[in-house]
């Protein structure tokens, strides 16, 4: 899961552990990532689609352990399986070789996107530049250009698709043709991959401006300042006078007849994810406005913290 960033600056060797079973043990020869861990356990691998969102994640996390840890043995372990996981991605997702990645894409929320997302797309962008800077580190220069190349591709057609001139949307034939989309709709999770990219100290591979102007409709439409009139009927995190980020918003209308199945929920890792990139980019009251709900809501009493 691609919000939790604590333990890695607490405990990096419990880190590197994870990153060790993941691409050494539940990566497949043709660099496809098995998402739920059985092998470390003696069990035969689990089988389910291939994890859009994940398995960039990892190759961004396991960029992380090196640089905290500066450990060139561990990159040299692990960085075969870090090839053969981005060349997956690109065969699996980017057949036409834009640098965007498309089609049906398992992620996070258990369900599949479709079409082109910006969630799954920032995650692979920030992916390339961890990949191109651990290939610099190995001496890879064919790596470095290929990598780096294909970011500024993907990125700029990215930006090019799925601006809307206020924040990122999904690019989808249909909205309706697939259940669990979101089309128009301001997804929390938009900008993800900008977030990590902070974390661990690469470039943001999206117009900065563009950036800011995604969370700030994020905080505008999404950041729910009262729950007692709030309509859900999937899991409820937050209640009555309470405040919270809801997950989706469609602000100007567009909403799918079987919308993404958890936007009218608020999940405590994408409002920190999104508070934290809102912060770094200067957003700081609205990124502390974020932050003071969670706390008012798990405060203890209400909640367990």
């Amino acid at each position: 899961w691609n919000y939790a960033q604590t333990v890695a600056f607490l405990f990096p060797e419990l880190e590197k552990s994870a990153r060790r079973i993941e691409l050494l043990l539940e990566t497949e020869k043709d660099g496809e990532m098995v998402f739920r861990t059985h092998r470390a356990l003696g069990l035969p691998a689990w089988r389910r689609l291939a994890a859009a969102d994940g398995q960039p994640g990892v190759i961004v996390r396991a960029y992380r352990e090196w640089k905290l840890t500066g450990d060139m043995k561990f990159l040299e372990e692990i960085y075969p399986k870090i090839l053969l996981a981005v060349e997956f991605m690109r065969k699996r997702w980017d057949a036409d070789d834009d640098g965007v990645l498309s089609g049906e894409q398992h992620n996070t929320y258990d369900i599949e996107f479709y079409g082109i997302t910006s969630m799954t797309n920032t995650l692979f962008f920030t992916a390339l530049l961890a990949v191109a800077e651990m290939a610099q580190a190995m001496g890879d220069t064919e790596s470095v250009q290929k990598y780096q190349k294909l970011c500024k591709k993907g990125s700029a057609c990215m930006d090019k698709l799925l601006w809307n001139g206020e924040y990122y949307q999904q690019k989808i034939d249909d909205v309706n043709k697939h259940k669990y989309q979101y089309g128009d709709g301001c997804l929390s999770d938009q900008m993800i991959g900008g977030f990590l990219a902070h974390v661990v100290g690469l470039p943001q591979a999206l117009p900065h401006e563009h950036v800011v102007s995604a969370l700030k409709a994020i905080f505008q439409y999404n950041f729910c300042r009262s729950f007692e009139q709030h309509h859900n009927v999937q899991r409820s995190y937050a209640f009555n006078d309470e405040q919270g980020l809801l997950i989706c918003t469609w602000p100007h209308g567009g909403r799918p007849h079987l919308p993404f199945v958890y936007a009218d929920e608020v999940w405590t890792g994408i409002e920190y994810q999104v508070a934290s990139h809102m912060i770094y980019e200067g957003l700081i009251d609205e990124g502390l406005a974020i932050v003071d709900a969670v706390l008012k809501r798990q405060d203890g009493i209400k909640r367990n913290p």
